[in-house]
């Protein structure tokens, strides 16, 4: 019986496949031995995500052929109810018979090792996820709207509080109070402008990137533009490191001088900065990270 079978290289994130196909096992056991297993052992960190060939079943469970430490290889399986065991091997071929069987529904797993991992999502690493990403500003606005209520309460309360004193205390009060108030309001316009244009570069936009796929998408929903990582030229982060992830700008440069800002409305900086393997990425620090407004139209 044909399953779905897919790849995953050295650089792939968790969730991240490739070459996705219903094969029968002929075709997946030629595309075990067509798989550079010997380059992509070059600076192996053995984990869950790693290069590898997965057979997802027909019971949500999953069978992936990985690399191992010491030159071996490893079967894992992970069953419908994310049990997780593994087998390990020396060659490949030892690997065959076992993975044929998965494929005629007669896996027996007494041969593997279980594996306790009670807090661990293990299923990520097995099931495929779609990698995009567009606004999500809920939690954004909400802490804007706590922060500007705080900025421009604080004032008018010390302010009442004065008129009730004192008369002596008033005039250096309200001055100092006074101006605190210009202050907490000047505060509170610029959080409130930032969000604004956060908002606007961010609706209706759709980010679609994955750490090892070489081109990712960036634009209106139904139109994004393709580019090539290959063709970027410098990764600049804007954003303080104590302020709101979701006004927080990751600006990338092409080759060609153009450029393109995601909102952390679509993606955070964190999330932004696993995309880009062997990618330098400069951090600025700024208190408010606007967006250009041209760069709400992808070029």
């Amino acid at each position: 019986m044909p399953r779905l079978t897919k790849t995953q290289l050295k650089d792939y994130e968790p969730g991240e496949f490739s070459d996705l196909k219903q094969r029968s096992w002929p075709e997946t056991r030629d595309l075990i031995e067509q798989f550079p297993w010997t380059q992509q052992r070059d600076h192996l960190a053995v984990s869950l995500t790693n290069p590898s060939i997965t057979i997802e079943g027909i019971a949500g469970d999953y069978l992936k052929l990985a690399l191992y430490y010491n030159g071996k290889f490893v079967l894992y399986y992970l069953d419908g109810k994310d049990h997780l065991s593994t087998h390990s091997m020396p060659t490949l071929q030892e690997a065959y018979p076992i993975i044929a069987s998965y494929f005629d529904n007669k896996l027996d797993i007494a041969g593997f090792k279980h594996q306790s991992t009670p807090f661990t999502n293990n299923r990520h690493h097995f099931a495929t996820i779609n990698f995009a990403y567009t606004m999500a500003p809920t939690s954004t606005l909400l802490s804007v709207c706590f922060f500007s209520l705080i900025l421009l309460a604080f004032p008018i309360i010390g302010i009442f509080g004065l008129i009730m004193s004192a008369p002596s205390a008033q005039i250096v009060g309200l001055l100092i109070f006074g101006a605190l108030g210009i202050f907490s309001a000047t505060i509170a316009v610029l959080l409130i402008a930032s969000c604004i244009s956060h908002y606007r570069a961010s609706k209706g936009m759709i980010l679609s990137i994955s750490r090892g796929h070489p081109l990712f998408q960036f634009g209106p929903i139904g139109a994004p533009v393709t580019y090539d990582k290959k063709d970027i030229s410098e990764i600049i982060q804007y954003g303080n490191s104590r302020g709101l992830e979701g006004l927080k700008r990751t600006e990338i440069i092409f080759k060609d001088g153009a450029s393109i800002n995601i909102s952390g409305m679509i993606a955070y900086i964190g999330t932004m900065s696993l995309k880009f393997p062997g990618q330098n990425i400069t951090k600025k620090a700024t208190a408010f990270a606007f967006i250009p407004p041209a760069s709400s139209i992808p070029s």
